[in-house]
């Protein structure tokens, strides 16, 4: 495992470690004669896909104490059993990939053209992505209060900027999105709005 190859035949990089993944939890998309799900797609999860494996009877949004797993939110990175990508891809709801994170024996089931269109790209080091015309990000808290005190604060940075994104907020997570409506897609104001966003500590 040690030496696991990505999709681009290079050194496999680490998937996600909040949560840890991986069907050996080391948080790379390893796998091995005991993976029986063939967990290689290391994906960033998207609500739509959640919905469709709970509909498949995993549920990845659900706890399980037994073995320390919280359950999944959107924008979470997790290694993904690839008959499920491929499920989701064919379903319409397949979610994005880090294919530096993917374990090169996805090729065997589906080809790097088609891997290729989903592909995860950061729009900063922040991690916002963008999705359907709009920039967004999903950021986790410890409490009810961090939540609350973000959410102000992001408030505050629409007012100042008259900006207003979509916020929904959680118990411990809130996720915010933000478009241009005036030109139907991102624009320069919403990279500032993110700008700041990312300053709040």
């Amino acid at each position: 495992m040690n030496d696991a190859l990505n999709v681009f035949n290079e050194p496999l990089i680490v998937c996600g470690t909040i949560p840890m993944t991986g069907v050996y939890r080391d948080g790379c998309c390893n796998t091995g004669a005991n993976d029986r799900g063939t967990h290689t797609v290391c994906a960033v999860v998207t609500d739509a896909f959640l919905q469709f494996s709970k509909s498949k009877g995993n549920d990845l949004t659900r706890d399980y104490p037994p073995t320390n797993f919280k359950g999944l939110i959107e924008g979470d990175k997790w290694c993904l059993c690839v008959s499920r990508w491929i499920e989701a891809y064919q379903a319409g709801v397949a979610p994005p990939i880090i294919l530096k994170a993917t374990h090169i024996k996805t090729l065997e089931y589906i080809s790097l053209e088609e891997l290729s269109k989903f592909e995860h790209i950061a729009l900063t080091s922040m991690d916002w992505t963008e999705l359907n015309n709009k920039l967004e990000k999903t950021f986790k808290f410890d409490n009810y209060n961090y939540v609350v005190l973000f959410t102000k604060q992001v408030m505050q940075i629409a007012i100042e900027l008259d900006h207003h994104p979509e916020i929904q907020v959680h118990y411990n997570f809130v996720k915010v999105r933000i478009t241009d409506y005036e030109k139907g897609a991102v624009s320069e104001k919403c990279h500032r709005f993110i700008k700041e966003v990312n300053k709040i500590k």
